[in-house]
């Protein structure tokens, strides 16, 4: 997986680390598209829009167990320009340029095993959210995953958003978020209140730890 990153709001984080936790479990988010210029090379890249700059994450599944970072610089973008507009122009050249690079790395590893010299990697966590930022990743993650759960819902329901938020209870505009990523508007108590508005019965279990040394995990598993 590649991921560009550079200086990012955390709410960006969070669409980003949102996106990425779907490809990790399998699954796409609702603004994931093939990174125009790559074919089938299955590079996919996310644009968000956050006061007035865009970021964007591209990455790739193919480099698996590998995770490589470089810079993505934000640009401001003018008043009542179109977002395609704005994707088209906004760093596509240096994402195009990363991501071959990419390619060339991805061949380094199936050679030697690993990337090495060229390309600063680093094994992931296991949460994405980590990775991305220390700010209490596992309760994004928690989120993430509540959210994953919803939006499977709502899709195998066949529910329209404005039909999923007439029974959430919440305004469109804010079900579309929660379903991009903008995790940071919704506490976990919330989440869990979508989910029984959906005919879903929510447990919670508290045991104790394996080992007595550190903190708990908060963890989410769905049945």
């Amino acid at each position: 997986m590649f991921v560009t990153q550079f200086w990012t709001p955390m709410e960006v984080k969070q669409v980003m680390g949102y996106a990425l936790y779907l490809a990790q479990t399998g699954s796409k988010h609702p603004d994931a598209k093939p990174l125009a210029g790559f074919g089938s090379a299955g590079v996919v890249e996310v644009v968000d829009d956050f006061v007035r700059s865009t970021y964007r994450a591209v990455y790739t599944v193919r480099l698996q167990g590998v995770v490589l970072r470089a810079p993505c610089l934000p640009e401001e973008v003018e008043e009542g320009e179109q977002d395609a507009t704005r994707r088209d122009r906004i760093g596509e050249a240096a994402a195009a340029a990363r991501l071959g690079d990419s390619r060339g790395a991805r061949r380094e590893a199936e050679r030697r095993v690993q990337v090495k010299r060229k390309f600063a990697h680093r094994e992931g966590s296991g949460n994405v959210f980590k990775d991305l930022d220390p700010h209490s990743p596992e309760e994004t993650l928690a989120k993430a995953e509540l959210t994953a759960k919803i939006a499977e819902i709502i899709a195998s329901a066949r529910l329209t958003q404005a039909e999923a938020a007439k029974i959430l209870g919440a305004d469109q505009p804010k079900v579309s978020a929660l379903l991009r990523g903008h995790l940071s508007g919704f506490s976990t108590e919330r989440l869990f209140k979508f989910l029984t508005s959906l005919g879903r019965d929510v447990e919670i279990v508290v045991r104790m730890r394996r080992s007595s040394r550190g903190r708990g995990h908060l963890h989410v598993v769905s049945a």
